[in-house]
């Protein structure tokens, strides 16, 4: 009995080292470099392994441009960022651990847990296995690291404050812009009635409303690619069939079938101003051919992410 209790206190003293170890390398590894790259050794010691103590955040992405995985690369500097805000934030601690497995060092890994596409984002929490809520969902919460720090969050309860670097693009064209409005009033110094044109304000809100409208602001906030590239088929996609996301490519082809329709009403607006205008009847039905087509493509593009919606108009 006494060479029992003997045994057992080595094996539990020995894990307790074997975690501490582990721990220990984890945290000099995340000094070196915030996301550690993780191969099958490391796999299999940092997360196969029991006991752990701590929780890790893996993202699986295939990042050779031979995968033309064009998401992936955004996806993982979304990462990066967040794992650098982790790193050198004041309130690190080592519950958490940020690491990648890419498909070309990692095949293995990406079978054994039967991931067919990239990037996937899991977390391994420290007891328990694994659920469904500890797989990310980048088609509806988006790829930015803020998103992701929301979700690390309610799976780990640590807290992390997305820094981003600075970003100048702002500044630069805020000074582009006021360095065209000085030129313009400059050259125009005795002349401002270009400032009361209706047509010049009436352009500019079409603009607004157009960019708004398509989903440019959903788009900033999500990060989301600009299509997406089938591997397997080599096709691409510029439409996202699903109504919880979309693509920066979509959101163009939005606009454009938006501001075809509204120059369609125009034209049919202006025809009977001037009925002596013998272009006037043919402007009302160029107006009505763009309004009937362009509304149709809308109509198709709706019916693309959702498919049991039943009206169509020409096709």
């Amino acid at each position: 009995m006494l060479g029992f209790l003997v045994l057992v206190i080595c094996l539990s003293a020995a894990s307790s080292n074997s975690l501490e170890a582990r721990v220990e390398q984890l945290t000099e590894l995340s000094y070196r470099s915030p996301v550690i790259k993780l191969d099958e050794d490391k796999y299999r010691s940092f997360i196969r392994t029991m006991p752990r103590n701590y929780s890790m955040i893996v993202m699986f992405t295939a990042l050779a441009p031979n995968r033309q995985c064009k998401i992936c690369k955004e996806a993982h500097n979304e990462f990066i960022t967040l794992a650098k805000s982790h790193r050198y934030s004041r309130t690190f601690d080592n519950r958490v651990f940020f690491s990648v497995v890419d498909y070309d060092g990692g095949a293995s890994i990406f079978q054994r847990l039967k991931l067919t596409s990239a990037p996937v984002v899991l977390h391994f929490p420290a007891s328990g296995k694994r659920k469904a809520e500890d797989k990310f969902d980048i088609e509806r919460r988006g790829i930015a690291a803020e998103a992701v720090a929301k979700w690390v969050k309610e799976r780990s309860e640590v807290v992390i404050e997305v820094i981003r670097p600075p970003n100048y693009t702002n500044a630069i064209l805020l000074g582009v812009f006021l360095f065209a409005v000085s030129g313009t009033l400059l050259i125009k110094g005795n002349s401002l009635d270009f400032l009361y044109k209706w047509k010049y304000w009436a352009i500019t809100a079409m603009f607004i409303m157009f960019a708004m409208t398509s989903g440019q602001m959903w788009l900033h906030i999500r990060g989301a690619p600009f299509a997406h590239v089938d591997r397997a088929s080599g096709r691409t996609s510029f439409i996202h069939g699903s109504s919880n996301m979309m693509f920066v490519a979509e959101s163009y082809i939005v606009a454009v079938v938006n501001g075809a329709i509204a120059f369609g009403f125009i034209l049919m607006a202006d025809a009977p101003k001037d009925p002596n205008n013998p272009n006037s009847k043919y402007m009302a039905y160029g107006g009505l051919a763009l309004v009937v087509f362009f509304f149709s493509v809308l109509l198709a593009v709706f019916r693309l992410k959702h498919r049991s919606y039943p009206y169509s108009l020409l096709f």
